[in-house]
């Protein structure tokens, strides 16, 4: 964009500008003050008195370059195209990716990832493994905001069920479909009360995982991404 290299005479004395500033303010108050008094007898329900929207019962439909979670895609035989080349991982600038390698079934595919995890807390969502990736095996099109809610670090690690299930749910269910079931499982989780307090009450991360995502072996085994970054520490 290329700015304008002198003000006008009107610019330049300011006043001016800051009537048009106080104008806008004292409009969406005075807009806002009205909508919120006329709500309280009933009328004008229709018209938001706010631009706030108020998630997760109202929510905005993302645009289509919106950069959301990651997925894993699949081929055509459902399984991971993934080669864990490890190329995503090397261009993460926040070293959020961990990847363990093994040797692939299929005879035409020398690897695959054994595990994919996706640390979210670190995770700065720029987009640089989509673009390393040479066999488009990731992507950030889900058209879902990263998980908000959880009350230990394990919780916002997402495995390569996690990633791959994504892929599936939005061939079946378009576009909103992987918002709709994260929406649904804040409502499960939400029925359940949490108090920290409590010691006898459950924790966050020992509740039951989302159903349609494969249930993980109960170990007390730290992620491998914490487990990475140790033997890197050494």
């Amino acid at each position: 964009m290329k700015r304008k290299e002198e003000m006008t005479f009107w610019e330049k004395i300011y006043l001016p500008e800051i009537l048009k500033g106080l104008a806008v303010t004292n409009y969406h108050f005075l807009r806002n003050f009205g909508l919120h008094t006329a709500h309280l007898f009933g009328l004008k329900k229709s018209v938001n008195a706010t631009s706030t929207t108020q998630y997760p019962e109202e929510r905005k439909r993302y645009p289509d370059n919106f950069r959301g979670s990651h997925r894993l895609t699949l081929r055509e035989d459902s399984s991971v195209r993934c080669t864990a080349c490890f190329l995503c991982a090397t261009a993460c600038p926040a070293q959020c990716i961990y990847i363990e390698a093994g040797e692939s079934p299929d005879p035409q595919i020398e690897k695959y990832p054994l595990r994919y995890e996706i640390d979210t807390l670190r995770c700065i969502y720029c987009g640089l493994c989509v673009e390393a990736c040479p066999c488009d095996a990731i992507r950030m099109d889900t058209y879902v905001h990263p998980r908000i809610w959880g009350f230990d670090r394990r919780d916002f690690v997402e495995t390569k069920e996690q990633l791959m299930h994504r892929s599936r749910v939005l061939a079946e269910k378009g576009r909103d479909g992987n918002m709709n079931e994260m929406l649904e499982w804040y409502a499960e989780q939400n029925a359940e009360v949490y108090n920290p307090q409590r010691p006898e009450l459950r924790t966050y991360t020992n509740r039951d995982v989302p159903k349609h995502y494969a249930e993980p072996a109960e170990t007390d085994e730290l992620p491998a991404i914490d487990r990475h970054q140790e033997r890197t520490a050494k």
